[in-house]
């Protein structure tokens, strides 16, 4: 699935969520309103969750892109001369 499914899935989780409550707050009916109630956590839950999957993924991605820049830059080699014996020889 994309990035932008992923941003569409928690946006209709969040707002199935809104309108449970908002049926909630409307009913009458005790039983039937803790019904909306628990239908509405469960929407949040699964919107939680989901935005909590989408961050592992992006430090997953970001991750493997700072190993592939670490592993594409050129390795400089350090050698065991002083920096005055660097300058000498860079002079020359």
């Amino acid at each position: 699935m994309s990035v932008l499914d992923d941003f569409v899935r928690i946006g209709l989780y969040r707002e199935r969520a809104s309108e449970f409550e908002l049926l909630a707050e409307a009913e009458a009916s005790a039983d039937v309103q803790l019904r909306f109630q628990v239908i509405a956590r469960h929407y949040h839950e699964l919107m939680y969750r989901e935005l909590q999957a989408d961050k592992a993924r992006m430090a997953e991605l970001m991750e493997r892109a700072r190993l592939q820049r670490h592993q594409a830059a050129p390795k400089a080699s350090v050698s065991a001369i002083s920096d005055t014996q660097f300058f000498l020889i860079a002079a020359e």
